[in-house]
This record gives C-alpha cells, structure tokens and sequence, in this order.
C-alpha cells in the first residue's frame, strides 16, 4: 500500500505493529531498502520506484519512500529469510528490465524467529546489506 506522505502510518510504524505481531504468532517479517548506486535520487523519481516496487509485491506489504534517506523502504509481511530471496530477486529482475540504466542497490534482513529481534537492528542490518550490494558491481 501506497502511503501519503501526510498520512501517520510509516515504515517505523509498521515495522514495530509487525514485530509485535511475530511475537504473538511466532511470524516474522523482513525489512528491505533500495536505493541508487552513486547518485541521490530525486522525488519524482523516487516516487516512480516506490509505485512500481509496490506493483511488484503483495497487497499485505508495505512500500514507503523515505525522502531524508533518498530510498525506498519495504516490509515483506510474514516472510522471513530464505523465502524472501524469491521477492526480492524478482523485484532486483523487474527493476533491471524496467530500469536497465539504473543500478540500484538493495539490502535486507530479518526479524522474528531465529533471525534479528528488533526492527531497528534489521534496518541498520539491511543498510549494510545495501552498501555491500552496491559495492559488489563496483569491485567486479
């Protein structure tokens, strides 16, 4: 779901109903962050990510742009790790045939059972996922 900006709900908000909720049920979820390679990414085009990430995942997940970051922010709702590699490479997919001249980054991680505990541990972790997949291409 596509968030206004005006709106109360955030990524931050979501990601601590969802820790809340795996820890009544036992479920997990997993924190993903995309972003640019080697340029700050503008709002309209920033926007243009956010829409057509949305379009790519279930209607449950949750899609928000983050501004001060100069990323897109997603909660993949009760789908822990390894199972969200198969979003998340089809996502990296359709971004690369959608988007061919732009190198994204994209990081994620875990939480709930045997993964991170806490949203904003897996967040910092998805960011470091995210600075070591951008530097993957550079390195190659």
């Amino acid at each position: 779901m596509i968030v206004p900006i005006a709106s109360m709900t955030s990524l931050a908000h979501v990601a601590v109903q969802e820790t809340r909720r795996g820890r009544r049920s036992g479920r997990g979820f997993t924190l993903v962050r995309i972003a640019p390679v080697g340029w700050a990414i503008q709002e309209p085009e920033l926007t243009v990510l956010e829409r057509f990430a949305e379009a790519q995942l279930r209607r449950t997940d949750f899609v928000q742009r983050s501004l001060p970051h100069r990323e897109v922010g997603l909660v993949l709702v009760e789908t822990l790790e390894p199972a969200a590699r198969v979003p998340i490479e089809r996502l990296r997919a359709a971004l690369g045939a959608q988007f061919p001249a732009l190198q994204l980054g994209i990081g994620w991680c875990s939480v709930g059972p045997g993964h991170r505990r806490g949203w904003e541990e897996a967040w910092r972790w998805a960011g470091t996922m995210l600075v070591a997949d951008a530097a993957v291409p550079a390195a190659a």
